[in-house]
């Protein structure tokens, strides 16, 4: 048996979920399709890395991943080894694994590491995983990832076929008929593929395809280990959907078909907000990052109010134009809180929306306009920096406000202003106070006090207005991009009238939050 052979017969039956346990990764976060997919992409970067178990550092020290010693992480798991290695100039000390279970395991060890804080945020795709790891400085080559999803086949065909003995992937068992990876976005003619599994019971059954609940095409054959996969074409654009079912259980998907960006141009370019950005490779995390291209991702959300990507016009990277991408690849996905995988493709939905007419602008939320019933107290809020956000919900802000003025305080002079609070901090993302909160688009409301005054009461206080609440819900609630399912506050009265739902912590504030618009 060869060292090739030996590394993917004891990597196909290791159970990761121990693995995860041992080295202290949160395998509650990874699941057990998302464990399949790490198995595949990581076999595929030990093939280049060690180029197929033939490397000095494969065959001298059982490290396949060219895992260099890092102390005292490594203690423990590996031994140091000073070695000459073609990447370097002169000799470098690198981990030296007992045997191929030790590498194993010290490979994930390895990745415990503070620079990979989070990791298991990032294991849906092996684009997502490699783009995380090369982000923290895993790799400096610029095409890393491509060629190892390049190599992604042959990792899953010698994981299905052990010394040269037919062998089915270890089994992931689910109850549900689930869908691992689908686009949500997606340009008329573009072939697409949809990855799912279903019940190991259904292996070798089809499963039955529907779109738009009335057109019914070739169904897909469930392969023996539970997988499915399906690769489709839309030809006409708009919102469409797509039923996969098989006896009583049946997913829906949604998916918004556009047209390409050539089309597009032809009637956004005379707009003057659009702008037309030639790309000629991807950038950002695990990019191509050609300087051109680089530089125009960077002049446009700086223009766009995501100053910290860095200088415009210049071809330097750095953490800044990643986070700049990831977060306006969230507000452009609706979310909550920063998900993006930090690169711009080719006429991907990242690229097109760049392009767009109205992409959303990062902006400081409006100011107070006492005469017109508005209060930013956020702004006011000197110690308190959650005061920027997309000028989607800046527009919607103010459309409510004016709304409240015109269907409420001009009769009621002496009702309380809209007055806000939390939007997001300066650069997005992450924030201590709130769960969410992290791409602009949501907002906190204070209260109406009936005294005319606002905030610091809950709805069970005395002193609540709940007619002027009233009020400022329905004019959030008018607003066309409010997402009417997240507008959340705990007044038990006005929950019952269908203007809020109830969400914990919100009985001192309204929440509310908005969707993209369509792009244009």
């Amino acid at each position: 048996m060869t060292l090739l052979d030996d590394l993917v017969k004891k990597y196909s039956q290791t159970d990761l979920g121990l693995v995860f346990t041992k080295v202290g990764i949160d395998g509650n976060k990874i699941s057990e399709i998302n464990r399949q997919v790490l198995k595949e992409v990581t076999l595929a970067q030990w093939l280049l890395e060690s180029g197929r178990a033939s490397s000095d550092l494969a065959t001298k020290a059982n490290n396949f991943a060219g895992l260099k010693w890092r102390e005292p992480d490594m203690i423990g798991f590996a031994e140091p080894l000073k070695i000459k290695v073609p990447s370097e100039t002169e000799e470098v000390t690198f981990c030296k694994f007992a045997d191929v279970d030790a590498f194993i395991v010290g490979y994930w060890k390895f990745l415990t590491r503070s620079p990979y804080k989070g990791l298991e945020e990032h294991t849906n795709t092996p684009e997502n995983f490699l783009g995380f790891l090369k982000s923290k400085g895993y790799s400096s080559a610029p095409d890393y990832i491509p060629k190892i999803v390049n190599l992604l086949p042959e990792a899953q065909k010698l994981l299905t076929n052990v010394s040269g003995v037919e062998i089915l992937p270890s089994p992931v068992s689910v109850e549900q008929l689930q869908v691992i990876r689908a686009p949500q976005e997606l340009t008329v003619g573009q072939v697409f593929n949809i990855e799912g599994v279903a019940r190991l019971t259904d292996k070798g059954r089809v499963m039955s395809v529907m779109i738009d609940d009335r057109f019914p095409v070739e169904g897909v054959k469930i392969g023996e280990d539970g997988k499915w996969q399906l690769n489709f074409v839309f030809n006409q654009a708009g919102d469409r959907t797509m039923l996969l079912g098989i006896d009583d259980q049946s997913l829906t998907l949604k998916f918004k078909v556009i047209l390409p960006v050539a089309q597009q141009n032809q009637s956004t370019s005379t707009t003057p907000e659009a702008t037309v950005i030639q790309l000629t490779g991807s950038v950002g995390v695990g990019g191509v990052n050609k300087p051109d291209d680089v530089k125009a991702v960077k002049a446009r959300l700086y223009e766009l109010g995501y100053t910290w990507a860095g200088e415009p016009n210049t071809p330097s990277i750095n953490r800044g134009l990643y986070d700049a991408i990831r977060l306006f690849q969230s507000i452009i996905a609706g979310r909550s809180t920063v998900q993006g995988d930090g690169r711009v493709d080719v006429d991907g939905t990242t690229h097109q929306w760049l392009q767009a007419a109205n992409a959303p602008r990062w902006v400081l939320m409006p100011e107070s306009e006492p005469d017109n019933g508005f209060i930013n107290g956020e702004l006011a809020q000197t110690h308190d920096h959650h005061d920027f956000g997309t000028h989607w919900l800046a527009e919607t802000i103010k459309n409510i406000a004016q709304d409240y003025q015109n269907s409420y305080r001009n009769t009621r002079p002496n009702a309380a202003p809209f007055a806000i609070n939390d939007v997001s901090l300066p650069h997005g993302g992450d924030t201590p106070d709130h769960r969410g909160h992290e791409t602009g688009m949501m907002c906190d409301v204070f209260l109406p006090r009936k005294n005319g005054q606002f905030g610091g009461i809950s709805w069970t206080n005395a002193e609540y207005d709940r007619d002027a609440t009233r009020a400022i819900l329905k004019s959030i609630r008018q607003q066309k991009l409010v997402r009417l399912g997240a507008v959340f506050f705990n007044d038990s009265t006005l929950i019952r009238e269908g203007l809020c739902k109830p969400l914990g912590g919100h009985d001192h504030h309204i929440h509310f939050e908005i969707n993209p618009p369509a792009r244009s």
